[in-house]
């Protein structure tokens, strides 16, 4: 049986557990998630004098939140067969360049400096992507089924975007990088790094200030303006 040793520890776990409880009871459902304030949550983008880098996480939930808001196009069908498919594996787009302005064009650096540059860590351990050999003939065509998109949406750039499969799961299968935890995890490519926070703000409702009524995401616990605390709607 699990015993508390001293009432420090008591106290600690209580804190925990009433700070958990009162963040979960605001989560969002799925089909009212902004997913501007969502894609801004998980893209993140490095820009120099001329160079270029985008880092983009898929996870789980951003196709659960497509099904959710458009089940017309994107159907509880579909959304299984993407479960299925990718079998929980983590999913990170990249793409890193410099842009060549004289000619309005945008130079990619090669996958192959991509895949080898490429790395994510979560609790002290990193992370490299699948390779390329290991991956299923569904999930390879899965790639080159997005590229032509991301060139229509981005030109130059959009074609040098290139999709990574990651195996990071705990002992159940489950995927490490859980967008409702608290544990943050970083992503590098070359020199760029991004600590991507979690949970992500977006899937739960805004804070308010009390002195106004602005509203300000999820994980902000005070008022830039006013230094007061924030509550929950």
């Amino acid at each position: 049986m699990f015993k508390i040793k001293n009432m420090k520890n008591l106290l600690c776990l209580l804190i925990l557990t009433i700070s958990f409880s009162s963040f979960s009871q605001h989560k969002l459902e799925l089909k009212d998630v902004d997913m501007n304030k969502l894609l801004k949550d998980i893209l993140y983008t490095d820009a120099g004098k001329d160079q270029i880098t985008i880092l983009y996480w898929i996870p789980e939930i951003y196709w659960e939140v497509m099904a959710a808001k458009d089940p017309k196009n994107f159907s509880a069908e579909t959304l299984s067969q993407v479960k299925e498919m990718l079998g929980n594996k983590t999913i990170f787009f990249a793409v890193s360049g410099k842009m060549n302005t004289p000619m309005r064009s945008f130079e990619a650096k090669e996958e192959s400096y991509l895949r080898s540059n490429i790395s994510v860590t979560f609790n002290g351990k990193t992370y490299k992507p699948i390779p390329e050999a290991k991956l299923s003939e569904e999930l390879k065509m899965l790639n080159d089924y997005m590229k032509p998109i991301f060139s229509q949406m981005l030109g130059d750039m959009g074609s040098g975007m290139t999709l990574f499969y990651f195996d990071m799961t705990d002992s159940n299968g489950e995927e490490l990088l859980n967008p409702y935890s608290d544990s943050d995890f970083k992503l590098e490519l070359a020199s760029t790094k991004n600590t991507f926070h979690l949970p992500l703000p977006s899937l739960f409702k805004d804070s308010k200030c009390t002195n106004d009524g602005e509203l300000f995401p999820a994980n902000y616990e005070f008022c830039p303006y006013h230094g007061s605390k924030l509550i929950s709607q």
